[in-house]
């Protein structure tokens, strides 16, 4: 009875007046506090050296600065740190810090953990031996092993340091790990209307039955679906677990990604003052028609008057429930009344996951004069630069990419490796050769080797919210025992390389393009674009020896904005070579639509 009238007294009277009496002490205090740390004497020359903030709005700044004064001292091994005491008198706020010693190391040993392990997550025993302990040195070890043992089958892995002992300023310990159930991931589960096949996702998320769980690609399945462009996620993925196995399941939903798309090109005409050239370019892919992931993709591009460019290609990706696919690709290029171009190459991949492969192909490539000046040769004697030519070709190509988002990244990088050697044979001209001018291939030899390397780099680096930075750089280098025909060069210039030129209208036996580009992200596929590209060229062929490099450059904007019918961009370019003036009256804008079905 006593005891409930004690209750009833405390409740109705003391707590209030309590409370009243915090209230009416807080609005008292002073605004602002200076904080003073009091220390042992031998820890005082320390402490004062510390990097904190004196003066503090209020009690709760306080407070938060104490605990932040704690942390540091732990964080450089003063790991008995503590606040004794906090009094407060008028405007001064008094701590009394208890600092202990500084500890170290003695030893930290293996437990259970293993060699193997220890090994992969870089650690050593001499690291632990005579050093200052750190608390998220240790902690980032402990992470390690655990991350560690999720992505190699082990996801409810423990971690742990056993039998620490810690006097006088040294630390002893041992790691210990408790792996618990070994799991494997099983076939993925599908749901939705996406037609897609299950082997083809197995491979190309790293998700192969029978493997050991990792819970690395699992938390990458949202971004790797995301970049395939015929599928949509719809749910997050489930991961079940079940008698040592892991099952996926994934809802997917069908996305239109096959598409039509058309780039037209408004140049100056340089042959008619005031009259413009209109160039374009229409291409089609289809992706995943099949449910296999396969691309077939056509091209036809009216690169100027007389001059068009034809390409086909097909990639099958995952054969015979293997990382293997295929790929081939034809080419054909005829340049004004020149020449005509015909190239094809089969290869064959393997897929390190998504869209990372090594390649090995082989490919052949022709090349046929359309007409001869017999005339012109006769006179000078000379023949000209461009000669029916036929080189076959072998070599390996890697890419690898780490985007994400591929269509429109703004952080990430992605690179590719090409290689290649072969044999190139000159073939007489019949037209020079009835003309009684065969005897001029006589000087020339008609085999040669040479050598091909290409490189692709990009590197995105995020800006603020919604923007980021492009640097770039696209470099090839042609190398044979004989001097190169023109028709053998790589052309270069337009919207693709090197913008502010026409298309294709830079010849080059080797160059380096560097790019720098601003993006301001307007949507997943949408962008301003404001771009910079400076280059060096080198032309030299069989007649042309003679100040063979340039530094043409180009600038511009341009923007890309997507709607329900498509993808829409424009975009405008100046451009400037061999100390050519910027004709800033003559821009090389290009227009483009793109149609998603």
């Amino acid at each position: 009875m006593i005891y409930r009238r004690l209750k009833y007294w405390l409740a109705t009277w003391l707590m209030p007046v309590l409370l009243f009496w915090s209230i009416a002490m807080t609005a008292q205090s002073p605004a602002n506090y200076t904080l003073q740390v009091l220390a042992p004497s031998e820890s005082a020359d320390f402490v004062d050296k510390l990097d904190y903030k004196k003066e503090l709005p209020d009690s709760l700044a306080v407070f938060a600065e104490v605990r932040n004064l704690v942390n540091i001292l732990r964080a450089a091994s003063y790991l008995e740190a503590s606040a004794d005491s906090l009094l407060f008198r008028d405007s001064l706020a008094y701590v009394f810090l208890h600092v202990g010693p500084q500890y170290e190391w003695a030893k930290l040993s293996d437990g259970n953990v293993g060699e193997l392990w220890l090994n992969q997550v870089g650690f050593r025993q001499k690291n632990y031996r005579n050093k200052l302990f750190s608390i998220p040195e240790t902690t980032q070890l402990l992470d390690d092993l655990l991350i560690f043992a999720e992505n190699h089958g082990y996801p409810f892995a423990k971690v742990r340091l056993d039998s620490v002992t810690a006097s006088d300023g040294v630390i002893t310990a041992r790691l210990f790990l408790e792996q618990k159930a070994y799991i494997q991931f099983d076939k993925i589960q599908l749901k939705g209307d996406a037609n897609i096949s299950e082997q083809y996702l197995t491979f190309y998320l790293g998700l192969k039955q029978g493997a050991p769980y990792d819970k690395e690609k699992i938390l990458q399945i949202k971004n790797r679906l995301q970049e395939l462009p015929f599928i949509r996620l719809k749910k997050d993925p489930v991961v079940s677990f079940l008698n040592g196995f892991a099952t996926v399941h994934l809802e997917l939903e069908k996305k239109n990604a096959s598409r039509f798309d058309f780039l037209i090109g408004v140049l100056p005409n340089k042959r008619q003052k005031g009259k413009v050239l209109i160039n374009g370019n229409l291409e089609a892919a289809f992706h995943n028609q099949f449910g296999k992931a396969e691309q077939i993709y056509l091209q036809f591009e009216q690169l100027r008057p007389q001059t068009q460019q034809v390409e086909v290609a097909f990639n099958y990706p995952y054969l015979f429930k293997l990382p293997f696919g295929a790929d081939f690709n034809f080419q054909l290029y005829r340049r004004d009344t020149n020449f005509i171009d015909i190239k094809y190459e089969a290869g064959a991949q393997y897929y390190f996951g998504g869209s990372n492969y090594l390649k090995a192909f082989g490919g052949r490539h022709i090349s046929n004069l359309l007409s001869v000046d017999t005339l012109k040769i006769s006179t000078t004697g000379q023949l000209p630069d461009t000669l029916d030519i036929s080189r076959t070709n072998f070599g390996i190509e890697y890419t690898f990419e780490k985007l994400d988002y591929r269509f429109n990244p703004r952080s990430g990088f992605a690179s590719r490796l090409r290689a290649s050697a072969g044999l190139r044979d000159l073939r007489r001209n019949n037209l020079i050769e009835n003309a009684g001018l065969g005897g001029l291939y006589d000087d020339l030899d008609n085999r040669a080797f040479q050598y091909r390397i290409e490189a692709q780099a990009a590197y995105y680096l995020p800006i603020g919210q919604t923007g980021t930075i492009k640097a770039g750089v696209t470099a090839a280098l042609l190398l044979s025992d004989e001097k190169l025909l023109a028709n053998e060069q790589y052309r270069i210039g337009g919207n693709r390389l090197l913008r502010g030129f026409d298309e294709e209208s830079v010849f080059a036996t080797n160059y380096l393009v560097s790019t720098l580009e601003y993006r301001l992200l307007l949507n997943q596929n949408g962008y301003i674009y404001v771009f910079g590209d400076l280059a060096r060229v080198d032309e030299e062929t069989v007649q042309n020896v003679e100040e063979t490099i340039s530094l043409p450059y180009g600038f511009g904007a341009g923007l890309t904005f997507e709607t329900k019918a498509g993808i829409f961009g424009i975009s405008l370019a100046y451009g400037s070579r061999k100390g050519n003036p910027i004709d800033f009256g003559e821009p090389k804008v290009h227009f483009g639509f793109v149609s998603l079905f």
